[in-house]
């Protein structure tokens, strides 16, 4: 690994030490009195920021206690709000900072709806949070970079919006995520070096944004990966001279799909690509590969669907394809 890359994942390792120390002072500091009262007023903010034209949350109201109010889910033995699950409802509005007070929250389920504005930052101080699913709303501006004092995340996803700005290389502190899904928005800028350090990783997808630069060669380090979606981008490859897959692509011995389509990589696909015996889809269509298709394409024995095509190969087709 270059120095570069070696001195951005020490940072982002540093990034993470802090979101630490973050972590520690905010549980020390916590006061749980209130209880539910707490959960109450911050549902009831909620409530008051949106339209309903579906009345689903007509439930949420004083005669009812709020756990058995239309999409809430509490713990038994200390009666707070752990799920949220108000999906595919038809809501509009924002989402406002209230959501930071419940604090018991283990799952926040708001896809599907017409949520407008910024994702707020106080998702941040939800430390028990393990799902976030935002996907598929109208949110804007930047992803909160203080999502990553979130430490017990395993779901991510903030696809289908219209989210801009760069990826922050705190989001690498997430070290028990398994999906991070981030395609169909406005983000752009570089992908950090750091998000190598996501050991957790399953599943990847950032297509469709304005992403640029190279792919770090940090990716290889993701030996969980099952998932990397990186289409419609205008990533360059592994550095500015062969821009192409990095070779450490081949690390990545857990992965069953594979799509890069539509990015501007040249140079000869790196013959490593022939170490994921698992890949069942591999598309590298419309990009800028050059040489010929390496014969070690053909040790992938469970592949069902390749893409190839608009490229610039050279040479015959190899016969190796035969044992796919």
């Amino acid at each position: 690994m270059d120095l570069r890359n070696r001195d951005r994942v020490l940072s982002g390792s540093f990034s993470c030490l802090a979101t630490i120390i973050f972590l520690l002072g905010s549980v020390l500091a916590l006061v749980e009195a209130g209880g539910d009262k707490t959960d109450r007023l911050a549902l009831l903010e909620f409530k008051a920021q949106r339209a309903d034209p579906s009345r689903v949350l007509s439930s949420w109201n004083d005669t009812s206690h709020i756990c058995n109010w239309f999409g809430i889910t509490c713990g038994r033995r200390h009666r707070r709000v752990t799920v949220l699950d108000l999906a595919s409802n038809n809501l509009f509005g924002i989402v406002p900072p209230h959501i930071g007070n419940l604090s018991f929250l283990r799952a926040v389920f708001l896809q599907n709806n017409n949520f407008y504005s910024g994702i707020p930052p106080q998702f941040g101080r939800l430390f028990r949070l393990r799902m976030l699913l935002l996907n598929n709303n109208l949110f804007s501006g930047q992803i909160p970079s203080n999502l990553s004092h979130c430490s017990n995340l395993l779901n991510l996803d903030l696809s289908f919006n219209m989210l801009e700005g760069n990826l922050h290389a705190e989001l690498s502190c997430l070290s028990k995520l398994h999906s991070l899904i981030l395609q169909h928005n406005k983000l752009t800028g570089n992908m950090p070096p750091s998000f190598g350090n996501l050991s957790s990783l399953h599943v990847f997808a950032t297509s469709s944004n304005n992403l640029d630069g190279m792919i770090p060669e940090t990716l290889g380090w993701l030996r969980n990966l099952k998932v990397l979606v990186l289409t419609m981008n205008k990533f360059v490859g592994y550095n500015y001279i062969s821009r192409t897959l990095p070779s450490g692509i081949g690390n990545l011995i857990n992965m069953e799909l594979l799509q890069i389509v539509g990015n501007n990589i040249s140079g000869k696909i790196p013959p490593e690509i022939g170490n994921l015996i698992k890949l069942k889809y591999l598309d590298l269509g419309s990009n800028n590969f050059s040489g010929q298709i390496p014969e070690s394409i053909g040790n992938l024995r469970m592949l069902t669907k390749l893409y190839l095509d608009s490229n610039n190969f050279q040479g015959s087709i190899p016969s190796s394809l035969g044992n796919c």
